[in-house]
């Protein structure tokens, strides 16, 4: 009993150790500008492609299971496990094998057969042995079919020639290794070292262990099923490579059609490139990387244009099989452990008798052992979980509608602002998804000013109201907790004419009618001439500064009067010990923490700093003013009433106003999901005169105002 406590527990604890590993991917595993791309492509997966390769996948695991059970027992094992225990031995098989290097986790297929239902050693390894190397024969044979139809078509292809040169070396390799060389030297030993083979020294046990490999091989050949092992091993092979075809199409035929189309050769040629990737010694966890990049190789070598496409969509047909395989896999470690035969059988030693003081005091260590495992895999994984939702949302929020009593407030708003000479520009989902909008405070009147299938904010006004910039991303939804997937625009106010000006960045600012900065790679800041676009950088983390290498920054605003650099960054990277995110000033390379918060920014004047930081006494986020010589705080806006929670805080050119953003409360924080509305304050005026610019339910963020 607590044998199968300590195994059941120890597997759940590895379990969830695997499952946050495959989760780490998303949230550290993979460079931020690809993340929203791949989960794009895997939210547009055909699931009834995903049920086809499931439903073949079984099947192939059946045929697969048969042929292992079948080589056994021609082996000559006399204790061979039933069909139904080799299926469990063969999932579990198929969820470790990548798990290490050069697919050394077939070893695992050894372990479980002899330590869980006693096969000896000799017919582990002889069936294990002669499965790898009839997969090659098997490959072969695709190959040569590959290599016909290429024939037959277009044309040879210098991969396919090259496929089928590997394949036979290959296949000559295995045969020749395995049923020549080893009988061979085997036989070599008997005759003329026979003393090799005698007494309690490490290379004789090993050598009579090869005696008897031999023997069980030389079983398998003189059986007369050679035919039919060989006929299951290519219609494994077959079932593999059209599960896989399957899972590809699955992947690629919403995101990427013009691969869904691709002929079936290539695609099943970039499958097996990517085998042999994943086959190679190289680290990697599950093979991700080597996979990916043996089967890109592939379809580039095929001529295959979009690289991007070609990975991502390897990467998300990897990341679907070993999740599905993994869970298949792992029902089957728990059946397998509940269900495993309770003795060795006789082909394990046995342990010496234990005393039975000794024997508690071990299972007592055998259990803190397990349950610790467990600790920590739950942990890592809870972990994993909670660095998740730091992603952002995964989904675009939804549209919304119109306020209640939406006309009577815009009225009155209306009323309060018409005198105003200006505009206010913001970004809002209301129309399905962000788009950067504008609102005459004259009129009061709403138009669009982008019309564009992917996510668009951060927009800000020139200091001359005739140009805007604005981040685009690279994917229809990208959470604005991603800094990279986004490019820069500029948008000409009078001709609608839109430039890109900056990649890979977000958070643009103006430093004078033609020039801005914008953050790139979320560690760099880059000063960029929107009429040449010549670029430098005025700022990396980590180079000439207090920073570290590396060192993640957001909101970068600089101060082009005084060469000062405001931004928002981990405290223990700006070195304060307040909250976890904080703001600071640098100057020089040195920087000082201002305050915990963030959204730190300069005055239009340049003079003073204005802040978002949760020190109010309602515990809900409020702006402040601040002075950049003492640090000194003074309370601008802190609203009461129902939207307490402001963000966004940006004046006007002329100083005189600002605009901002608000919520309900420090519960509806996340900045591009929740209602968030557009309120407009006179500077030096209460903050119960602020006036509501937006009605609407949907997210309203990032404004900015100009007023002539």
């Amino acid at each position: 009993m607590t044998k199968t406590i300590f195994k059941v527990v120890l597997s759940l604890g590895i379990s969830f150790a695997i499952l946050a590993l495959l989760l780490q991917m998303f949230t550290t595993g993979l460079p931020e500008g690809d993340r929203p791309t791949v989960l794009s492509v895997l939210q547009a997966t055909s699931i009834g492609f995903v049920f086809a390769f499931l439903g073949l996948y079984v099947l192939s695991l059946l045929a697969r299971a048969y042929r292992y059970r079948l080589l056994i027992i021609l082996g000559g094992e006399q204790n061979a496990p039933s069909l139904r225990q080799m299926i469990l031995v063969t999932g579990i098989r198929n969820m470790v094998v990548d798990m290490l290097p050069a697919r050394l986790g077939e070893l695992g297929y050894v372990g479980l057969l002899n330590r869980g239902y006693g096969v000896k050693l000799q017919h582990c390894v002889s069936s294990l042995s002669i499965s790898i190397a009839l997969d090659f024969i098997a490959l072969l044979v695709v190959v040569i079919f590959i290599v016909v139809k290429q024939t037959l078509g277009d044309g040879l292809t210098g991969w396919a020639i090259g496929a089928l040169v590997m394949a036979v070396l290959l296949s000559v390799i295995a045969v020749l290794g395995l049923f020549f060389i080893t009988p061979w030297f085997t036989k070599s030993i008997v005759i003329y070292r026979p003393n090799w083979l005698e007494g309690g020294h490490w290379r004789a046990r090993l050598l009579n262990l090869l005696q008897d490999f031999n023997q069980s091989l030389q079983a398998v050949l003189s059986s007369g099923k050679a035919s039919l092992v060989v006929s299951l091993s290519v219609l494994i092979r077959i079932l593999k490579y059209l599960g896989f075809y399957l899972l590809f199409q699955a992947v690629a035929v919403n995101s990427f059609p013009e691969l869904a189309g691709l002929p079936v050769e290539h695609i099943v040629s970039a499958l097996i490139g990517g085998e042999i990737g994943s086959s190679l010694p190289i680290p990697a966890f599950m093979s991700f990387g080597v996979y990916e990049a043996g089967s890109t190789l592939i379809f580039q070598l095929l001529g295959v244009g979009d690289q991007l496409a070609t990975f991502v969509t390897m990467l998300c047909v990897h990341i679907w099989s070993q999740a599905l395989e993994y869970l298949f896999g792992g029902l089957l470690v728990a059946v397998f452990l509940l269900r495993r035969r309770g003795h060795y059988g006789s082909n394990i030693d046995e342990l010496a008798p234990v005393p039975l003081s000794d024997s508690r005091a071990r299972k007592f260590v055998m259990l803190v052992c397990a349950g610790l495992i467990l600790l920590v895999g739950v942990a890592f994984l809870s972990y994993q979980v909670w660095a998740t939702t730091k992603l952002g949302a995964l989904r675009a929020p939804s549209a919304g509608g119109v306020a209640a009593n939406a006309e009577e407030w815009q009225q009155l708003s209306q009323q309060h602002v018409s005198r105003l000479d200006g505009f206010v520009v913001f970004s809002s989902n209301r129309d399905g998804n962000h788009d950067i909008f504008r609102r005459d405070l004259k009129t009061f009147e709403l138009d669009k000013l982008t019309n564009h299938p992917n996510t668009e904010t951060y927009p800000r006004i020139s200091p001359n109201g005739k140009l805007l910039v604005f981040s685009r991303a690279h994917e229809a939804w990208v959470s604005q907790r991603n800094t990279v997937a986004w490019d820069v625009f500029v948008l000409d106010l009078e001709t609608m004419q839109e430039q890109q000006v900056g990649s890979n960045g977000t958070s643009p600012h103006w430093l004078n009618n033609s020039e801005i900065t914008y953050l790139r790679d979320a560690t760099s800041v880059e000063r960029v001439n929107i009429k040449t676009l010549s670029s430098s950088v005025l700022y990396q983390t980590g180079q000439n500064n207090m920073m570290p290498k590396g060192a993640r920054i957001q909101n970068p605003k600089f101060n082009d009067k005084t060469q000062q650099l405001v931004f928002t960054a981990r405290q223990s990277d700006i070195g304060s010990k307040l909250g976890h995110w904080g703001t600071a000033i640098d100057s020089g390379g040195a920087h000082r923490a201002v305050l915990n918060g963030c959204e730190l920014g300069w005055s239009s004047d340049a003079t003073r700093l204005y802040q978002v930081t949760p020190n109010g006494p309602d515990g809900t986020l409020h702006i402040v003013s601040v002075d950049p010589l003492t640090l000194d705080a003074n309370t601008l806006i802190n609203l009461e009433g129902e939207f307490t929670h402001e963000y966004w805080p940006k004046d006007s050119s002329n100083g005189d106003y600002f605009v901002f953003g608000a919520s309900r409360g420090s519960d509806q924080h996340e900045h591009d999901t929740q209602d968030y509305e557009i309120f407009l304050w006179k500077r030096g005026s209460e903050s119960n005169k602020a006036t509501r610019i937006t009605f609407h339910t949907g997210n309203d963020n990032w404004p900015d105002v100009f007023i002539r």
